[in-house]
């Protein structure tokens, strides 16, 4: 058998931090006129509290959502310009 600098065993995988969601607020943004929804996603509800009220006053319509597990959002409150 030759020599290898490879190695002879399975490598394990590394621990994914996709399945562990550390944005647990999400903020739809859409501003009139525009087809493009923005998203902004934090994990600091005051933080998300702070842009929402920031981007609905300069017209947009914000809808703030909590992460539910496994990709799911629910829709908590809408701030509207």
């Amino acid at each position: 058998m030759a020599n290898t600098r490879h190695s002879k065993h399975k490598r394990t995988g590394h621990a994914k931090t996709s399945l562990s969601t550390p944005e647990k607020y999400r903020l739809l943004i859409v501003f009139p006129g525009q087809t493009r929804t923005r998203h902004f996603t934090t994990s600091d509800l005051p933080r998300a509290r702070a842009v929402a009220r920031r981007n609905a006053q300069l017209g947009a319509t914000v809808t703030l959502q909590d992460h539910e597990g496994w990709g799911r959002y629910t829709t908590t409150t809408t701030y509207t310009p």
